[in-house]
């Protein structure tokens, strides 16, 4: 008889491994920078809201740029691949994905270099110093990138173990640098956006099928599963990075035409701290989720594969019918989940935007509520492997 296979524990020994060299490499600082203006610095509501994938507030470390462009990367080629038809994804190789995913990176840690470099404080400015640090930039950008794809490959989670160093240096800096008076309010919110959360990850909704393949008594354990929180954590951490798409924009345009008055408006009004960029964030993570929810779960090819199959839904007629049965079960959901998220965003807004909490403390609720998530996604992906490696193989 075979051994097994141990798969569970050499994959999270090594997540721990590549979790050890991020630690390591993350705090490198940039050469020629004037560490001493980055010592106090504070964290504010948008640092916030990408420390996560970031890793840093302070844009003065080589991996400041974090694994930004390749999520920001990933969801764009995620995007038009959702949008084009089945036999040109089928026509589409997974090395051609990736090799599209690379090159979109490089461009976005690019213009992310260069928006960082310029915004940085130099012991001496020039433009060797300036060049010398986007070069930095990158390089931080491609070895985090590197170690995630590794992850992916043969650790668990994905870049789960990335972002849960980030989130976790992140919660311990806040809540050790906070009074309890100021972490009340917002953990009381986190306790019970946690628990929403929760019960959104680990709870679907499910479709009864009717397979033409099965007719015995597991016939009616047979489902179209659709979790509560189609998107999970994921709307969060993408929504983060939109937002970021016209701040780079409009920081990059500011910097060359500083007398323009409009884009002076909105380069200071474009961010979390202001009502503008509020609403303009809520909005877009509002629009973004659903839209998201309906390219992920896409209800014409699920509906197509159950006909192609001589599947179909209970009491549904196949074809367009479970087409429109199948969006409005994921619209609904989306807009729950959606709704719920968005509540708990404007509720941080305001209480920071009022002064009733501290603007480091405020999104307090929206890191746990990623982090409740990504953890509930990790603990299934290891009850997944788990579950494999408990067969021990006979053959």
């Amino acid at each position: 008889m075979k051994e097994k296979t141990h798969l569970v524990r050499n994959r999270c020994l090594f997540s721990i491994f590549i979790i050890f060299i991020y630690f390591l490499c993350h705090r490198v600082p940039l050469n020629g920078i004037d560490m001493s203006a980055y010592d106090n610095l504070g964290l504010d509501l948008g640092a916030i809201l990408t420390l996560a994938v970031n890793g840093s507030n302070k844009r003065c470390y080589v991996m400041s740029l974090g694994i930004s462009p390749y999520i920001t990367s990933s969801l764009i080629i995620s995007i038009v691949q959702a949008m084009r038809s089945k036999e040109s994804k089928a026509r589409t190789s997974p090395k051609a994905m990736n090799y599209w995913i690379t090159a979109i990176s490089f461009v976005v840690a690019l213009v992310q270099s260069i928006f960082y470099a310029l915004e940085l404080k130099y012991m001496d400015s020039n433009m060797m110093s300036v060049l010398l640090v986007i070069f930095e930039l990158m390089a931080g950008a491609s070895i985090a990138q590197y170690l995630l794809l590794k992850n992916k490959k043969y650790g668990v989670g994905g870049f789960a173990p990335i972002i849960v160093v980030n989130m976790t240096e992140s919660l311990v800096a806040i809540m050790f640098g906070s009074t309890f008076v100021d972490l009340r309010i917002p953990l009381m919110i986190s306790l019970i956006m946690v628990i929403i959360m929760i019960f959104m990850e680990m709870h679907e909704k499910r479709i009864p099928l009717q397979r033409v393949s099965v007719h015995n008594v597991h016939a009616e354990k047979n489902y179209l599963a659709i979790k509560y929180n189609p998107v999970g954590f994921m709307a969060i951490m993408f929504g983060s990075s939109i937002f970021m798409i016209p701040q780079l924009l409009f920081g990059l345009l500011h910097y060359f035409y500083k007398d323009n008055e409009s884009l002076t408006w909105l380069y200071i009004n474009l961010n979390m701290s202001k009502p503008f960029g509020m609403c303009i964030y809520i909005g877009l993570m509002f629009i973004f989720s659903i839209l998201l929810a309906l390219l992920f779960i896409n209800p014409k090819e699920l509906s197509e594969d159950l006909l192609q199959s001589g599947d179909s839904i209970v009491n549904v007629p196949a074809g367009k019918p479970t087409r429109r049965y199948i969006r409005k079960w994921v619209l609904l959901l989306s807009f729950i989940s959606t709704t719920i998220m968005c509540t708990c965003l404007a509720v941080c807004l305001y209480l920071q935007y009022k002064g009733i909490v501290p603007s480091t403390v405020a999104m307090l609720p929206t890191t746990f509520m990623m982090l409740s998530g990504l953890l509930c996604t990790l603990y299934l992906e290891i009850k997944a492997y788990r579950d494999f490696d408990s067969y021990k193989p006979f053959i």
